[in-house]
């Protein structure tokens, strides 16, 4: 039961391609040449190392070059054993618009590709745009995934919650939160596009931690137990009176949710309990705004004017000019894909898109206070999709 509710279904798959394929007559794209781990997964319903050719007006074909029947067992495309990158030329026309994710294939890939399809004349563009489009609107079943992925973490919390104390570390909370999401069947890693952009299972992080702002793209950083990976939990014991943000990513056969919450250490310092409803405030604030219609930006725009009511604008999303310009992200197959509650982003909110709100506020004197949840849009604005209230734990 377990193995058969992790294969995409054949319909779900020929839905994803058909949307594709209208976008790419669209756009003047004749070929879509799918390499990214992440899609190809999305289009076939399994990765295995090889690549998806999609014609316009045909059926997709899986070139894979090991486990043939592996991708056969799990994916409901035609499978081609790959023996040489010299078979694609076989399957696509002269003269014609090759569609690649040139949002993430190395440069050095590209100019490959641009060789050999210089024997037939095809010209390489971009159709990493018409994918992210397609992704951003879900289906149930990858709801569903999405919330599987909730439950994981909704488990850690309740397991962690009975483990923090004074005097461990925050290496120890998150070596103990890992196992315990592993034994919840968490995937065991996370995926990101952007260049450079790496992220773990998360962060568990107290006191000045939280303010120690670098390496990744994200509110909290941390540094990690090594500059090799300088971001995350480190060695700093855990005090009595404080907060400990937890800020972990689920993972439920290729699908994310993230989620942030504080725990408390002991009697915690009135100035947490205070911040901490001004974060409740803003992102519950946030929870009623958004709907179907509603601009990405403005969501961004109304966080912000909501800090400075508050009077935590220096604070919020960082510490003076030290500060993320986003107020929340997509979540699916990749932890930072549309729709991006940011700046200059002036797109709606649809039906069925999934994403995570994270209002943090950050103070040298108390470290990082913070929620984070995971939602899908519904026609009547915002479903949470894990079952946690906003609270300190």
């Amino acid at each position: 039961m377990y193995k058969k509710e992790l294969i995409i279904p054949e319909e779900e798959i020929n839905n994803r391609i058909k949307k594709l394929q209208k976008l790419m007559d669209l756009n003047g794209i004749d070929y879509c040449f799918i390499l990214q781990n992440a899609d190809i997964f999305y289009f076939s319903g399994i990765i295995q190392q090889g690549f998806i050719l999609i014609p316009k007006n045909n059926n997709p074909i899986y070139f894979v070059r090991r486990n043939v029947e592996l991708a056969k067992k799990y994916s409901p495309l035609k499978i081609e054993k790959l023996k040489t990158n010299k078979q694609l030329l076989q399957y696509i026309e002269d003269n014609t618009v090759i569609g690649m994710e040139l949002d993430v294939v190395p440069f050095q890939i590209i100019k490959n590709y641009e060789k050999l399809f210089e024997k037939i004349n095809g010209k390489i563009t971009d159709c990493s745009n018409l994918i992210k489009e397609i992704r951003q609107i879900k289906s149930e079943i990858e709801i569903n995934f999405i919330r599987k992925a909730g439950l994981i973490i909704k488990n850690v919390f309740m397991e962690l919650k009975d483990f923090i104390s004074a005097g461990k570390t925050e290496y120890e909370l998150f070596c103990f939160a890992q196992n315990i999401a592993m034994k919840n069947f968490h995937q065991g890693f996370m995926r990101m596009r952007g260049f450079n952009q790496e992220m773990f299972f998360g962060h568990i992080l107290s006191g000045e931690s939280g303010v120690t702002f670098g390496y990744p793209n994200a509110p909290t950083s941390g540094f990690g137990i090594y500059p090799s990976f300088p971001q995350g939990s480190g060695l700093r014991k855990i005090k009595n009176g404080e907060l400990v943000s937890v800020d972990l990513v689920g993972c439920y056969n290729g699908y994310h949710c993230d989620q942030t919450r504080p725990f408390s250490v002991g009697i915690i310092k009135r100035g947490y309990h205070e911040n901490f409803q001004k974060v409740k405030k803003i992102i519950e604030s946030l929870e009623d705004f958004i709907k179907p219609g509603t601009l990405w930006e403005e969501a961004y725009l109304k966080a912000i004017e909501l800090a400075k009511k508050l009077g935590v604008e220096e604070n919020f999303m960082g510490y003076k000019d030290d500060k993320v310009k986003f107020i929340g992200h997509g979540v699916g197959i990749e932890v930072d894909e549309p729709p991006f509650l940011a700046p200059n982003f002036k797109k709606e909110f649809k039906e069925n898109m999934t994403l995570a709100i994270e209002p943090k506020l950050f103070f040298p004197e108390l470290g990082v206070i913070g929620i984070e949840n995971t939602y899908v849009v519904t026609k009547d604005g915002l479903e949470k999709l894990i079952p946690c209230e906003n609270k300190i734990f």
